[in-house]
């Protein structure tokens, strides 16, 4: 969604004020589809989106000769690498941002997850801490450590403990767009059920309309 329509657009469909089965949304389905229905397109087929285990997924990268060259995930996937991500150290795989292809400019949208402190008592401690929190020198110490990016533009990006995170976290603080994964901001009976179920089904062979149509009900049920 953010690689084909707005910024806007993806908050609106979030909670549904873009419907599910609007254009814009059967459109980048169908989008996704022209990549994952497509034989030449996935390693054993696209019958293997469906059945292919999220950890087993990226393993075809590394198997001789390669039974993928490419592989879409988020920045935790080198945890599921045979070498728990020592092929990006050795040089053996490497990644890139993925360019835009839509016409529409766009930007540069990244997609990503984070962490969100709250107070549950006012406590001037608390209070100094979060102060503490926005500071280059806090987000510094947890770069030198593994598992974390900063969207902070202050920081020294030196600090980062390997080349690998600092090459992810420019990718982040180039974006000219962040959002959250979609699925998880919305209810739990679609963003993890429903949506999960039909894309699912989508993957199978259903239809980009009626998958569509069929999340899109879900919504009104729960209104």
């Amino acid at each position: 969604m953010l690689r084909t329509t707005t910024a806007e657009n993806y908050d609106a469909w979030v909670d549904n004020r873009l419907s599910f089965n609007s254009d814009i949304v059967v459109n980048a389905i169908n989008i996704w589809g022209q990549f994952s229905r497509n034989d030449v397109y996935v390693a054993g087929g696209s019958k293997a989106v469906a059945s292919t285990h999220f950890g087993e997924s990226p393993k075809g990268l590394f198997t001789s000769p390669a039974a993928c060259m490419m592989h879409r995930q988020a920045s935790f996937i080198p945890a599921f690498f045979p070498d728990k991500g020592e092929e990006l150290i050795s040089g053996e795989a490497d990644f890139f941002y993925l360019p835009p292809f839509a016409s529409e400019d766009l930007g540069k949208p990244v997609l990503g997850a984070g962490t969100l402190w709250t107070m549950t008592k006012e406590s001037p401690a608390t209070r100094a801490l979060f102060q503490y929190l926005k500071e280059p020198s806090a987000h510094e110490v947890w770069m030198a450590k593994a598992g974390f990016l900063t969207p902070h533009k202050h920081v020294n990006p030196r600090a980062y403990s390997s080349d690998t995170l600092r090459k992810q976290g420019e990718i982040l603080t180039n974006a000219t767009t962040f959002r959250f994964d979609a699925s998880d901001l919305m209810p739990g009976q679609i963003g993890t059920d429903v949506f999960w179920k039909e894309m699912t089904a989508f993957a199978n062979g259903q239809d980009a309309k009626t998958t569509a149509d069929n999340i899109q009900k879900a919504w009104d049920k729960i209104r």
